[in-house]
């Protein structure tokens, strides 16, 4: 069953491919062992799938998307209003989407949340808790 999360955080102009293109560089510096594929991209978001390929271990595979503006942008937006208040969400324009399928990384999840926490200014947010700060 695949599980979804992610963090809202702020685009700092940057284009979803330009956001994504950084975030994806900085997790391939930060581990040896991550690769990732084609970026895809649409009207406001930008897709990769990460590869994470350690030595003894099965490879895994996970589905990475950066999107800037747009409606479902909007929805989260407001339900993070919500929950935390408007200064919360203050400057957010960016959402981190990260889905969770059958076995994970937690390594890899710790870097990918860290950077969108520190360098994005996030907020994480996941189906099943919502919005936290």
């Amino acid at each position: 069953m695949a599980f979804e999360c992610g963090a809202l955080g702020e685009s700092g102009g940057r284009s979803p491919r330009e956001a994504l293109n950084v975030l994806l560089t900085h997790l391939r510096d930060e581990d040896v062992d991550v690769s990732s594929g084609e970026v895809n991209e649409g009207e406001g978001w930008a897709s990769s799938t990460v590869r994470i390929s350690r030595p003894a271990e099965p490879v895994l595979e996970q589905y990475v998307q950066v999107s800037v503006g747009g409606e479902i942008l909007e929805i989260f937006l407001e339900e993070a209003r919500s929950a935390l208040g408007e200064d919360a969400t203050r400057g957010k324009d960016l959402m981190l989407t990260t889905i969770l399928s059958g076995v994970t990384d937690p390594v890899f999840n710790d870097r990918l949340m860290a950077y969108a926490l520190t360098e994005w200014h996030g907020i994480p947010w996941d189906e099943t808790s919502g919005f936290r700060s």
